[in-house]
């Protein structure tokens, strides 16, 4: 994000705008398929754990992030042309690109979900993808499977048609916002609400506390460099950055400043969940979802509440693993109950739309607590915590969803 700031061509400034913008754009796409086209494959004893073990790899992308990021950034690798420097950084951002560029030629081979063909009319197709489930599952034939027909009475089909690219897409559209309409029907419209509540909240305080995690850092450390006899609450660093600065040459630089104890910090955040998502993973299917979220928020904005008490950088070290450990859990039982709340074919919309409220909720959290945390440290710290608690009480009133088959 540094580079281009300073840059003397105004065009470089733009470029790392379009890139995160794309790459936001592909991830948030992807998301409400994953939890959609997995759980869809689970039986409901075991579709917990097998959505909390999807949910655990976004802890295990952030510690290889952090991993490579103190391999690489640091080292002096690449080569340097009169037209273009691939440093460090830019190998590091490579080899970070690479996961999605592997799991996206991968995914070609990916069975369909049997839920969506059989809605789509397509019997056979579905009847081929279980037989070939049940042959990975039990070593056994595809032809030894047991079931040859399958009953759809009561299920509401929609047969493919052939259509024109252009009519596809305006079927697209309209099937969208039909599936959107039919959300806030009568039927679904408590348990959408609740649901966009929920995600605005958890949301609103992970990312309104967590980006901000590394201000502290930076806070606390440079006071005590500067005032190493005293002792002082983070809430009473407002406006305070210490003495150091950026200068637009060490921005230009082809080797980046690396700070390497922000690189540790990094790793150590990024491993705290650990313990909380194995235990997601083993017992999210006999505690259930709701008591999962509901602890989890509530401890999460215990956690932020307790912000307001630090006072050295180890202290914001350690509530931040806290922190990050006890939001894991209340993600990974939300993206459960998003995916099993809602019927199949709203299933992919209902966490797209949940997913929007979410994404709003994180934006608005991080420029709320932005903006007020230079002029009342403790008005978005209050703020945070209620919200995560509110937001985890909601999640009493749910409807319980924990070895139920999917609709």
């Amino acid at each position: 994000m540094i580079y281009g700031t300073h840059t003397k061509d105004a065009k470089y400034v733009q470029v790392p705008g379009i890139i995160f913008y794309l790459t936001s754009l592909s991830v948030g796409g992807s998301i409400p398929l994953v939890w959609a086209y997995v759980s869809e494959f689970q039986p409901p004893n075991k579709r917990g754990g097998a959505l909390s073990t999807i949910a655990t790899f976004w802890m295990v992308g952030n510690i290889l992030v952090a991993v490579f990021g103190l391999v690489i950034i640091p080292s002096d690798i690449g080569f340097v042309s009169p037209n273009f420097s691939y440093n460090s950084w830019r190998i590091f951002l490579t080899v970070c690109a690479l996961p999605s560029l592997i799991i996206a030629i991968v995914i070609i081979w990916l069975p369909e979900s049997p839920m969506y063909l059989l809605l789509r009319g397509r019997h056979d197709e579905t009847i081929a993808v279980l037989q070939k489930v049940y042959a990975q599952n039990n070593n056994k034939s595809p032809k030894k499977y047991p079931v040859t027909l399958i009953n759809t009475s009561g299920l509401k089909i929609q047969a493919d048609i052939n259509q024109s690219l252009w009519k596809s897409f305006v079927m697209a559209f309209y099937q969208t916002f039909r599936q959107t309409n039919a959300l806030f029907g009568r039927s679904l419209l408590r348990v959408t609400i609740i649901m966009l509540l929920i995600n605005f909240a958890i949301q609103f305080g992970y990312y309104g506390l967590w980006l901000w995690f590394p201000e502290l850092f930076n806070r606390l450390e440079q006071y005590y460099d500067e005032h190493p006899n005293e002792e002082v609450s983070v809430c009473n660093l407002a406006h305070y950055h210490g003495n150091s600065t950026v200068t637009p040459s060490s921005c230009d630089s082809d080797k980046p400043a690396i700070d390497q104890k922000a690189l540790i910090n990094t790793l150590i955040t990024s491993v705290a969940p650990l313990p909380a998502n194995l235990w997601t993973i083993f017992y999210m299917d006999r505690l259930g979802r709701q008591f999962f979220l509901v602890f989890s928020m509530v401890l999460s904005g215990a956690a932020a509440f307790g912000v307001y008490f630090v006072k050295t950088a180890t202290d914001n070290l350690i509530l931040a693993c806290v922190f990050g450990a006890v939001s894991t859990m209340g993600f990974n039982a939300l993206d459960c109950l998003g995916a099993e709340l809602f019927p199949t074919h709203l299933r992919s919309t209902a966490l797209a739309v949940t997913l929007l409220s979410a994404r709003i909720g994180a934006i608005a959290g991080n420029i709320v607590f932005g903006y007020l945390v230079d002029v009342y440290c403790a008005i978005p710290i209050f703020m945070v915590a209620a919200l995560l608690v509110s937001g985890g009480l909601l999640g009493i009133i749910l409807p319980n969803t924990t070895r139920k088959a999917l609709t």
